[in-house]
């Protein structure tokens, strides 16, 4: 059906829309089912660090886990692997800086540089996060076949340079 004559701005934007050919299935979007599934893992993991008083988030460990992977890493490579946005970065790195997890140094060729590394409590505790996360990675894992997460690992690779 078309919109009331006399209103050239509403018919123009209706002539624009596309037709709709099929349903849009949320349960078939790879995006939602990605989504889901991120957020399932995330809510698991920050429930099982309040329970066991660990002091850090999901969102912390995401960025202790590539400290940890690089220690001494410039504050603007994580920001750039972790795909946020400066303020936010410094944000969660001033977080964990007060736990006492990381320390911010500047670095030796440019002052204004921050050189990022775990401390030995950062390094203590990521030993027990680390195989926490795993445990709830191995449970969302059980009872799929290694050759289906091969292939869900390199879709979602794939999906993911699609959009960068």
């Amino acid at each position: 059906m078309l919109p009331a004559a006399g209103n050239s701005c509403s018919i123009q934007l209706f002539l624009l829309m596309p037709k709709k050919t099929s349903t849009y299935a949320l349960d078939e979007s790879l995006g939602h089912l990605a989504s889901n599934a991120s957020r399932a893992v995330l809510r698991r993991i920050n429930q099982e660090l309040s329970r066991r008083k660990l002091p850090i988030t999901s969102e912390q460990f995401s960025v202790l886990v590539h400290v940890w992977d690089q220690n001494g890493s410039p504050q603007y490579v994580l920001t750039e692997k972790l795909d946020k946005d400066k303020t936010a970065m410094a944000r969660v790195l001033s977080s964990i800086e007060s736990l006492g997890l990381i320390v911010r140094m500047p670095g030796q060729v440019d002052r204004r540089e921050k050189l990022v590394f775990l401390t030995k409590k950062g390094r203590d505790m990521m030993s027990e996060v680390a195989d926490l996360v795993s445990a709830i990675l191995e449970e969302a894992q059980k009872g799929i076949p290694e050759s289906d997460l091969q292939v869900c690992k390199s879709v979602l690779r794939r999906f993911y340079r699609n959009l960068m």
